[in-house]
């Protein structure tokens, strides 16, 4: 009984030190050390406004901004295997299935080159979909691969 005892003071006096201290902001709210020092989270499928006016991106093509911001984005997952049969018969490989694609304010989807004719600073924002996403969004014309939205101003 008396080893329980001591447990459960042990564990209180743990939960009351790991408290942190509280200081007052510029504005007189109080905010713990902890919140203070946090950064921001970030979302790993969005490039933000904020991140793609960076004095260091703004003037960047939106392909050299993800590229740097989120290099991800631009992983191939590899062609689709499966070949398909073209017009005379004959067993093709789709050679764009599985690759990165993009698409600009929601119209059709286009090769990632596209990109490098936009700069960061005329772009909302760029959304990464992945391979299900892009295809729930796009169908077929996703090519079994994910997809860049870019949404300009």
């Amino acid at each position: 009984m008396r080893s329980s005892a001591f447990v459960v003071a042990l564990i209180a006096a743990g939960a009351c030190a790991s408290k942190s201290a509280s200081t007052p902001d510029a504005a007189g709210t109080t905010a713990t050390a902890t919140q203070q020092a946090a950064p921001a989270n970030r979302n790993r499928d969005l490039i933000t406004r904020d991140e793609l006016t960076k004095p260091s991106v703004v003037n960047m093509t939106v392909l050299d901004a993800v590229r740097s911001l989120r290099p991800h984005f631009l992983t191939v997952r590899g062609t689709n295997t499966v070949p398909a049969k073209n017009a005379s018969g004959q067993s093709v490989v789709d050679q764009e299935s599985g690759k990165v694609h993009a698409s600009i304010d929601g119209n059709k989807i286009v090769p990632i080159e596209e990109l490098q004719g936009i700069r960061a600073g005329n772009v909302a924002e760029v959304r990464f979909l992945s391979i299900a996403a892009a295809m729930q969004k796009f169908g077929g014309t996703a090519r079994n691969g994910p997809v860049i939205l870019v949404k300009t101003m």
